[in-house]
C-alpha cells in the first residue's frame, strides 16, 4: 500500500503542475506541457480530479477503488517491469454509476471478451440471452457492455462484450474454452455501455 499512497501523491502534484499555465519547476523553467493526444489529456485531466477527490471527497474515491488500484499496477508495471506491487483488487461492485458520457468510448485497463457483433439492442439482448444459457458457467456473473463499431462497407454494428476479468489471462482462458465449442471470442477491453443502460434509454 505504501506504493499506492505514493503514487497517489504523484498524481495530485502532476494535478498540481498541470492545471495552471503558470506553473514553474523549482529551477523556474516552464513546467512540461501536456502531450496533444487524447490519452495525455486524460491523464491529466484524471490526475486533478483523483486530487481534488482525495483532499475533500475521500468516501468517492471508494466507489473507483477497483480500478484505482488497477491504474496503480499498470503504471508501475510499465515504470519497473517485473516488480509491479502487490496491491489488493477488491471485486468489482456492478451496482457502481455508470462512467461520465465522455468516458464511454474510453479505453478500459479492465479486459473482456468479445462475443459476437449484431446490428441492434433488440437482436443484442437476444444474443446475450442465448449465449448466457449456451456457456453459463463461464458467463455467470459477468457483466454484458455494448460498444458500437463502425466496419467499412457494412455499417455499423454492436459488439458484446462480457466482464471484467481480473487479467488477460484469465479472459483468454474463458476464451479459449468458448471457441472451443465453435463459438466466436475475443479478449478485448472493457469499455463501452452497460445493456442495461442502453435497454433503459431505449424504452425496454
Amino acid at each position: 500500500m505504501k506504493r499506492l499512497t505514493v503514487f497517489l501523491a504523484a498524481l495530485s502534484v502532476c494535478g498540481c503542475a498541470t492545471s495552471r499555465p503558470e506553473a514553474m519547476t523549482a529551477d523556474h523553467a516552464p513546467a512540461a506541457a501536456i502531450a496533444p493526444t487524447r490519452n495525455a489529456q486524460l491523464a491529466e485531466a484524471m490526475s486533478r480530479e483523483l486530487a481534488h477527490l482525495a483532499r475533500f471527497d475521500p468516501d468517492a474515491v471508494e466507489l473507483v477503488a477497483p480500478e484505482l488500484r488497477a491504474l496503480a499496477n499498470a503504471i508501475v508495471a510499465l515504470n519497473d517491469p517485473g516488480d509491479a506491487p502487490d496491491l489488493p483488487v477488491a471485486p468489482v461492485s456492478m451496482d457502481l454509476p455508470p462512467p461520465p458520457a465522455d468516458m464511454l468510448d474510453a479505453p478500459s485497463l479492465q479486459h473482456a471478451i468479445h462475443l459476437a457483433s449484431y446490428r441492434g439492442l433488440e437482436t443484442a439482448t437476444r444474443g446475450w440471452a442465448e449465449l448466457v444459457v449456451e456457456h453459463g458457467s463461464l458467463l455467470a456473473g459477468l457483466e454484458p457492455r455494448l460498444s458500437r463499431a463502425e466496419i467499412a462497407g457494412q455499417g455499423e454494428y454492436l459488439r458484446l462484450k462480457a466482464g471484467p476479468f481480473d487479467s488477460a489471462g484469465d479472459a483468454q482462458a474463458a476464451c479459449a474454452r468458448i471457441t472451443s465449442s465453435g463459438d466466436y471470442c475475443a479478449v478485448v477491453d472493457f469499455s463501452g455501455r452497460r445493456m442495461a443502460d442502453m435497454s433503459a434509454i431505449a424504452g425496454e
